[in-house]
């Protein structure tokens, strides 16, 4: 049913109908009352898309997030958190997976499809693949991007702080006795994985300490690669007293080789790893990590996004910064 078939039951033009769907107040009080019940009988529902559109707006944002592969939830909350934001604010969402490990195009390939929907802006939140974004040419609506390592012209980044939750972590280990500290690394083609490796390097030398490039080992920031790489430097002729780790999937990884080999994270060997995942809670022992929230993270983008959608006058790059969490598995080196 239409508005013109509840105008002429309710035995108004369908202009009072339309004023009366929009919430205009002017419309005579009993007027609207009969509408409104019309549409109660009926059961009609507006269609706020075309609405919207007919006023020149969507109210519908895109959002472009990695492939939600290996296990990860991170970005699986990233979605969850942007789309709760953007409901509370009255924007739908359009979600798009950019598969750029196999065609960096194909961040370009998502943000025209977008277009072609009409979104108001696009948060692009796959971190760390800043050179991908050269394939959407210039920007000719807003957009949001976390974690390019310097300016983009034309689109607002939001900075990620590696070195602030890295450097409270070393100094965490230093201060047990730690000078042998292990890294499990993610794909340092990632300026998002080179930036946490460049923030261990760096925190390792506030500390005092020397970090040492043999005990650098890569693990594809998987539960598999995090298994795997605390294998390779427990085998080691001295192997590190604590290891920090690219993310949580590959420090949940570590666990269970430590646990196969009945040895305990905090007790054994100090653990730390990287976005503090809800998981990170429930592991035995619990983990520590350096806090990288999805949550923080996706009402930030959000919110940032919309500065750009409305217009609103403000710096083009904004700071997110990591903090450290202190849970289980650190603790001093064994004897």
């Amino acid at each position: 049913m239409n508005i013109r078939e509840i105008a002429r039951k309710a035995r108004v033009s369908h202009s009072t109908v339309s004023r009366v769907i929009n919430g205009v107040q002017t419309v005579d009080p009993k007027l609207a009352k009969r509408v409104h019940a019309v549409i109660e009988d009926v059961g009609y529902r507006p269609n706020h898309q075309a609405q919207a559109l007919a006023r020149g707006r969507s109210h519908t944002v895109g959002l472009i997030v990695s492939e939600l592969s290996g296990g990860n939830p991170f970005f699986a909350e990233i979605i969850l958190y942007f789309e709760r934001a953007a409901v509370q604010n009255g924007f739908e969402v359009l979600i798009s997976f950019a598969d750029t490990e196999t065609d960096p195009r194909h961040i370009a390939v998502c943000a025209n499809r977008m277009k072609e929907r009409r979104v108001e802006g696009i948060a692009v939140l796959t971190f760390g693949m800043e050179e991908c974004l050269s394939e959407l040419g210039s920007p000719t609506m807003p957009i949001v991007y976390a974690g390019a390592q310097a300016p983009i012209e034309g689109i607002r980044n939001l900075r990620i702080n590696y070195l602030t939750g890295m450097r409270d972590a070393v100094k965490h280990l230093a201060a047990f006795g730690h000078r042998r500290i292990g890294y499990l690394s993610g794909q340092l083609a990632w300026s998002s994985m080179k930036q946490r490796y460049d923030a261990l390097r760096k925190a390792t030398k506030l500390a005092g300490l020397v970090f040492d490039k043999d005990l650098m080992i890569p693990c594809d920031h998987t539960l598999e690669g995090g298994a795997h790489g605390m294998a390779t430097l427990l085998s080691l002729p001295d192997p590190p007293t604590a290891v920090l780790c690219c993310n949580d999937m590959a420090a949940i990884g570590a666990l269970k080789t430590l646990s196969q080999r009945n040895l305990m994270a905090g007790r054994d060997i100090s653990l730390i790893g990287f976005d503090d995942l809800p998981l990170c809670r429930f592991t035995q022992p619990s983990l520590s990590t350096i806090r990288f929230s999805p949550s923080e993270l996706a009402e930030l983008s959000f919110r940032c996004l919309m500065e750009e959608i409305q217009g609103v006058e403000t710096k083009l790059e904004h700071e997110y910064k990591t903090h450290f969490v202190l849970r289980e598995s650190t603790g001093a080196p064994r004897k």
